[in-house]
């Protein structure tokens, strides 16, 4: 199955604005919010866990739909901070400073994960044919 990248953009739920805010503008802001107020509630440390599984389980959905090149990279990325926030939750009382600390750094970098790996590769999706202007397609 050769899908051009026009067909793999019409699956894409990153071309739908209302599903880009509601599957990971609102859990990022959620995801952020807890965890910079989790030293005064450790309980926030759960709804940041929710908020990165709801965003990790997106890009793992649309991998799947339209193979886009960096929710292969993000999706796994967000699960494991999710659980990490959760761990955080375990161990609140002894280090829960560092963990916060060390999963706002790892969501800040989020952005980076998203734009680079496809301006290295210079395709938005993974198995797309990309055809030149002589209608050569690799």
């Amino acid at each position: 199955m050769n899908d051009t990248a026009s067909d793999l953009g019409s699956r894409d739920s990153l071309r739908k604005t209302w599903q880009v805010i509601s599957l990971w503008g609102l859990p990022a802001v959620v995801a952020t919010i807890a965890l910079v107020l989790a030293d005064r509630r450790p309980a926030l440390f759960l709804a940041a866990s929710a908020a990165l599984l709801v965003m990790g389980g997106a890009c793992l959905v649309n991998a799947a739909r339209c193979r886009r090149l960096h929710c292969y990279i993000t999706g796994p990325y967000f699960l494991i901070l999710a659980l990490g926030a959760l761990l955080a939750y375990g161990f609140a009382p002894n280090g829960e400073y560092h963990s916060r600390l060390w999963l706002l750094l790892a969501l800040g970098v989020t952005p980076l994960l998203i734009w680079l790996p496809e301006r290295l590769a210079g395709r938005k999706y993974l198995s797309a044919l990309v055809c030149g202007e002589d209608r050569e397609c690799r």
